[in-house]
């Protein structure tokens, strides 16, 4: 009876020991200081070239398309355990319709328009392929408008969607690279220096949202002047309202001194249709960024 009892205790002992060893408030805080400083913090900015298309039955059933200039500004906070983006974009070209598939019509022109504001938290969710790929997962807040500027069509001749939503996103990230040796070359020898690169895919897509569009079903069909600017027919607000997927493939070069060089591929596709004045657009193209360290993070 007596070993019984001792082996009860030394059982009891043994699970309850942890939570007099458990850490304190001010140590959890200091904790998550020394983690939130480890964390990489970089910011980036490029430019590119983007192909934009645009199909909007309020003003044309035509497929509006063209080049387009791309400029972005992010703010990065990386670690293995959390990532976290500040992204800014905008770009702006000239659209025209197709005279191919419309040949007897005049070709038409637009200024094409496009921001992007989106703020994601990501938290690591799994590693695999041999702790080589990371999966990240998490929330994240968009703010995008598209934009078609045609002066033909007189007082509508700005065309517009607004769109504010809470979405998910997820990323996926395989780092690789190649050690420092020496090769030879046409009888020469040569060092290569150790490369490191990361490669990056990001989808968002929105899950609750808002979206604002003009107020005519047509160029001849306007809203009653005394009814509100933001009423239930141009301003609406859901789950999955509209449909919109973004996709960002990112490949990432480390320079030795810490600071990054970046190769972007975005691709962009949003719908709408509550019925009429239908609209569908994309946006895909590369663009390059200098991305720039701010401290020398540390592995959590």
């Amino acid at each position: 009876m007596r070993k019984i009892s001792l082996l009860v205790l030394l059982i009891s002992l043994s699970i309850f020991q942890p939570v007099h060893s458990q850490e304190t408030k001010a140590d959890r805080k200091l904790r998550k200081k020394t983690e939130r400083k480890a964390r990489d913090k970089y910011l980036s900015s490029g430019f590119g070239v983007m192909k934009m298309s645009a199909k909007d039955k309020a003003t044309s059933p035509l497929l509006y398309s063209g080049p387009a200039g791309f400029a972005n500004l992010e703010y990065l906070i990386h670690s293995e355990k959390l990532i976290k983006t500040f992204d800014l974009s905008a770009g702006g070209g000239t659209l025209r319709t197709n005279r191919e598939d419309h040949p007897n019509l005049t070709r038409g022109y637009a200024t094409g328009i496009n921001f992007n504001f989106r703020f994601l938290y990501l938290m690591k969710i799994m590693k695999f392929a041999k702790d080589k790929v990371t999966w990240y997962i998490g929330p994240g807040l968009d703010f995008t408008n598209y934009s078609r500027i045609n002066f033909k069509y007189g007082n509508s001749a700005y065309n517009y969607e607004y769109m504010l939503d809470i979405g998910v996103a997820s990323r996926i990230e395989f780092p690789f690279g190649h050690k420092s040796k020496e090769c030879k070359f046409l009888g020469m020898k040569f060092r290569r220096r150790d490369r490191q690169y990361r490669l990056s895919w990001q989808l968002y897509m929105p899950v609750v949202g808002s979206i604002f569009r003009p107020g005519y079903v047509s160029i001849t069909n306007f809203s009653a002047p005394e009814e509100s600017v933001f009423n239930s027919t141009i301003l609406q607000t859901g789950v999955f309202k509209y449909f919109e997927l973004s996709s960002n493939i990112e490949l990432f070069y480390l320079l030795h001194n810490g600071n990054m060089l970046k190769l972007s591929y975005l691709w962009e596709y949003y719908q709408f249709n509550p019925g009429f004045n239908k609209v569908q657009g994309a946006l895909n193209g590369v663009y390059f960024s200098f991305v720039f360290k701010f401290n020398n993070g540390v592995k959590e």
